[in-house]
C-alpha cells in the first residue's frame, strides 16, 4: 500500500508542478486535475502516517530479531527515499520562484494571474 500511495503522490506531485496541467491545452480532463488538487495532501499526510507506522514495525520486527524485519529493513529506506522525493519536487519550484523574486506556485505562463 505504501509503494502504490507513494507512486501515486509522485505521479501527482509532477503534475502539480506542470504548468499545461492545469490548463485545457494540456489536454488533460477535469476530474484528473480536481482529483490531484483534493487528493494531494491528504494523499501525503496518509503516507506520512503509514511510514511512521511502517517504521515503528520495522523496529518491532528487529526487536525481536525477526528473519522478515531484513527484507522490511531494506524497504524502508527506499518507501523514505521515494516520499522525500515527493516532498521535493513540490518543494524545488517554490524555491526557485522564492529566489527569484516571484509568488509561491508562479510558473512563465501564467503571467495573466500576476497583472
Amino acid at each position: 500500500m505504501n509503494a502504490l500511495i507513494i507512486i501515486t503522490l509522485m505521479v501527482f506531485s509532477y503534475l502539480r508542478e506542470e504548468p499545461l496541467f492545469w490548463r485545457h491545452e494540456g489536454e488533460f480532463p477535469i476530474w484528473l486535475r480536481e482529483l490531484v488538487m483534493i487528493t494531494y495532501y491528504p494523499m501525503l499526510l496518509l503516507e506520512l502516517l503509514l511510514l511512521a507506522a511502517f517504521t515503528g514495525f520495522v523496529a518491532h520486527l528487529l526487536n525481536r530479531r525477526s528473519t522478515s524485519a531484513n527484507l522490511a529493513v531494506l524497504l524502508l529506506p527506499m518507501l523514505w527515499g521515494l516520499y522525500f522525493m515527493v516532498i521535493a519536487n513540490s518543494v524545488a519550484n517554490n524555491l526557485e520562484n522564492l529566489f527569484n523574486g516571484r509568488p509561491l506556485h508562479w510558473h512563465p505562463d501564467a503571467m495573466w494571474y500576476q497583472l
